[in-house]
């Protein structure tokens, strides 16, 4: 049996192999990593298929079988009868990368973690469309090859337009970064330089500073690829002391995209694909047309989205002002724009144009600018992701934490519970008829438990196959509430989340550690070890002393006792 299985691996193996050396899928879709993605997805439009080899669905979706048994090749495979759905897409469309600049590609996750995570993939297969470097859309419709050929249709017509009036664009700014070289600003020269309303990214540096020091070459590099498109600068913070100080730079390099009075602080790998698709893509409207799907898809999502509703009888200079602030905040919001009269009756909308906002299943209508409301870009129940885990797990104050699992219906009704009781919680407070959580109101967020299995089961101390789940952390007192009131888990229903809030406000739950017994030992070792060597360094001559007493003393237990007492002891004997 050891021989059959180990000779069915080697012979699909050798299949895999033999399928790479021809024409295949991978010529149309093609295959990236940590060290290439960025840079492929940088210009133009890609459609990037992230994946498990493990999951069904994507097997289903981007793979095929072998004498009915599934075979794992981290290759492309390249099949006749059948045909994977993903690879007879993008062969179908091999064509558009050179005719629209629109490509095909996929990530392993498995393989390529870090691209993924970085990407917010919490399901597989998970689809993105990415437009100059950055994630504009999360397909999130039909896997059949009709319903993909209808989408990747649409959007390469919508981003083949969007292209051409970029390039024109970039052809009327000829006054920008006519020399491709980065220029020198200080506090003599800096508000004049930025105040025209040009792009300018500017690098606040130390000449000190190791990682400016490993950047510079790069960022010379990009003023040369941003040529004509963005202003490329650089400020020594040490010398410039008031510039850095009304940036509120806390660390170097810190690199900022400056337009229109407003500045988008870059948080990406400084690499030369990252920071010119930053650039470039803070330059151009963001705005995306909003189709039926896609508004259905929003209004069961939990991000924060802005939808812009006009019609024909709109000022030109209104979607002029919308699609310039779209411009700045980019990467803080989604921003769609439509003129379909059914969507504006779906939003209720009685007066055109109208800037709406849906977030955590609401709807808010705004007057003014986005500039003024980005206050509402973050939604009342957050998802945890590698950007924003730090910021709210690890501030002061509880945090009601729903641990889901986005294959598991249970989660859905888990999330809307928990939306709902944090809109009963926020209205409560502002009428201050909350008890407060050692001086801090309770926060609401949650995260995907299939990949924080290690952080829920053994912080939290639930096992990944009982989600979804919820608790209160706070995990500054590194503490928790892991069940309610009876002893039991927590229920999904607005009635026992409500009950398990005041239970806590009441002081009725029992606290449970998120550090085991053995990890606070250890930390208190530690901590006295390390009172112990703050002690020595901060009074050096003190602690030698000491030291040299206790040295002493120990000398004098272990070898008994000295010459002198010996010869007392014979003078008394004599």
């Amino acid at each position: 049996m050891f021989i059959r299985n180990a000779l069915s691996v080697v012979l699909a193996i050798a299949v895999c192999a033999s399928f790479n050396n021809g024409a295949h899928a991978s010529d149309a879709s093609k295959s990236l990593t940590g060290a290439d993605f960025a840079a492929n997805v940088a210009s133009g439009t890609t459609f990037v298929k992230f994946y498990s080899p493990q999951c069904g669905h994507c097997i289903r979706l981007g793979m095929g079988t072998f004498e009915g048994r599934h075979v794992f090749c981290f290759l492309k495979l390249d099949y006749d009868e059948p045909s994977p759905t993903w690879e007879k897409l993008a062969v179908n469309h091999q064509d558009w990368a050179s005719a629209k600049d629109f490509k095909f590609a996929e990530v392993n996750c498995l393989l390529e973690g870090d691209v993924c995570d970085d990407n917010d993939v919490q399901s597989y297969p998970n689809m993105q469309l990415f437009h100059q470097g950055k994630s504009v859309h999360l397909y999130q419709g039909g896997r059949s090859i009709e319903d993909l050929t209808d989408f990747v249709t649409t959007k390469s017509q919508e981003y083949e337009v969007k292209a051409s009036a970029n390039t024109n664009k970039f052809a009327q700014d000829s006054n920008v970064n006519t020399q491709g070289k980065v220029i020198v600003l200080d506090n003599k020269n800096y508000e004049s330089s930025l105040k025209n309303g040009e792009p300018w990214l500017v690098e606040y540096y130390a000449p000190w500073c190791g990682h400016c020091k490993a950047l510079a070459p790069t960022y010379e590099e990009l003023a040369k690829e941003l040529k004509g498109k963005v202003n490329v600068a650089k400020v020594d913070c040490p010398a410039n002391d008031a510039v850095c100080r009304s940036q509120k730079v806390r660390g170097y390099p810190t690199i900022k995209l400056h337009q229109n009075g407003q500045a988008s602080e870059f948080n990406g790998q400084r690499q030369l694909a990252n920071l010119a698709a930053f650039a470039v893509g803070g330059t151009i409207s963001s705005v995306k047309p909003l189709t039926a799907q896609a508004f259905e898809e929003i209004k069961t999502g939990s991000d924060v989205s802005f939808i812009y509703v006009y019609d024909a009888n709109t000022n030109q200079d209104v979607s002029a002002s919308i699609d310039k602030q779209s411009q700045t905040f980019y990467e803080q919001v989604s921003i769609y724009s439509t003129k379909d009269a059914t969507i504006a009756r779906q939003l209720s909308l009685t007066s055109l144009p109208a800037l709406v906002v849906l977030k955590d299943n609401r709807q808010y209508d705004y007057q003014g600018s986005i500039t003024n409301q980005l206050a509402s870009k973050e939604p009342l129940v957050p998802v945890l992701n590698k950007r924003n885990t730090a910021t709210i797990l690890n501030s002061p104050g509880w945090v009601l934490l729903g641990l889901l699992d986005p294959e598991r219906p249970a989660s859905t009704v888990a999330y809307r519970a928990i939306v709902e009781t944090a809109h009963k919680y926020k209205k409560t407070l502002i009428a201050g008829e909350r008890t407060l959580l050692e001086g801090k109101p309770l926060r609401f967020a949650t995260l995907d438990g299939t990949k924080w299995t290690r952080y829920i089961s053994e912080a939290l101390g639930v096992d990944p196959v009982n989600l979804p789940a919820i608790v209160a952390v706070n995990s500054d007192k590194e503490t928790l509430y892991p069940h309610a009131s009876d002893e039991r888990r927590v229920a999904f229903n607005e009635e026992a989340l409500w009950e398990y809030i005041l239970d806590m406000e009441g002081g009725r739950l029992t606290e449970k550690s998120t550090i085991s017994s053995t990890q606070r030992t250890f930390r208190q070792i530690s901590h006295r070890v390390s009172s112990v060597f703050a002690v020595v360094a901060a009074h050096p001559f003190v602690a030698m002393i000491l030291f040299s007493a206790a040295a002493y003393g120990i000398f004098r237990i272990l070898c008994g006792a000295g010459p002198e007492d010996r010869l007392d002891g014979l003078s008394k004997a004599d």
